[in-house]
């Protein structure tokens, strides 16, 4: 808990609020907004905080969250169903918040915060992100079959990129062809999007894992359509 630096300002989005056991915690410090998608799951979360609900410190929502706009929120913090773990991470880039806190498969984790795959080179141009906390599966009941890992997320980009849409379009090509060298990646980006890309005699020796977030915003900086 006290990794989010939690306020009684501060409007907590949790997504995938289960049985409610980090909601109770989040609700000693602020107010929250509940997403759940399980129906039997808001039932009973529905019972086990109606004095929460009746005060309006604790607003649930039925929703699917990769589906539907998420409320206004100055900090996320969850434990997230792990097969969502991509499409939610990106879609909370598109907005605007304080931090978020959040627990993620431990490899999932491990590439967000790196810089040697697709996640981890485009998720450095919405935020810095930082791996504190491994949790084993003894920590869980009933047990998982791999490790878990609590990571920071601030909306603070650790790369400036100058046009997002071709940064993310670039590196999602490059990352398809990952056995390939970057000279290779370059030509076939030109030949199939008609866009030159200009690469210094170091990087075009490369593969796309070994490239970083910070080589990949400056070779896409440098780009001129042909």
């Amino acid at each position: 808990m006290g990794y989010a630096e939690l306020t009684d300002r501060d409007v907590v989005l949790e997504v995938g609020c289960g049985t409610g056991n980090l909601t109770a915690e989040l609700l000693k410090k602020c107010m929250v907004v509940g997403m759940e998608k399980d129906g039997k799951m808001v039932e009973k979360l529905r019972k086990r905080f109606s004095s929460e609900i009746e005060e309006g410190r604790f607003r649930l929502l039925h929703h699917d969250a990769l589906k539907v706009e998420f409320p206004f929120f100055t900090k996320f913090v969850s434990n997230i169903p792990y097969k969502i773990s991509s499409p939610l991470t990106f879609k909370l880039f598109e907005y605007e918040y304080e931090m978020a806190v959040v627990m993620y498969q431990r490899e999932f984790a491990e590439r967000l915060v790196g810089e040697d795959s697709r996640l981890g080179v485009i998720s450095k141009a919405y935020c810095s992100s930082e791996i504190l906390e491994i949790v084993r599966p003894a920590s869980f009941r009933p047990k998982p079959k791999v490790d878990s890992a609590i990571v920071r997320i601030k909306p603070i980009p650790a790369v400036k990129v100058s046009n997002k849409e071709l940064f993310e379009k670039f590196v999602t090509f490059a990352f398809s062809m990952r056995r390939k060298r970057m000279d290779k990646i370059a030509r076939e980006f030109d030949s199939r999007f008609g866009v030159r890309v200009n690469l210094d005699d170091e990087i075009a020796k490369m593969r796309p894992e070994k490239v970083g977030a910070k080589r990949f915003a400056q070779i896409v900086d440098d780009i001129r359509s042909c």
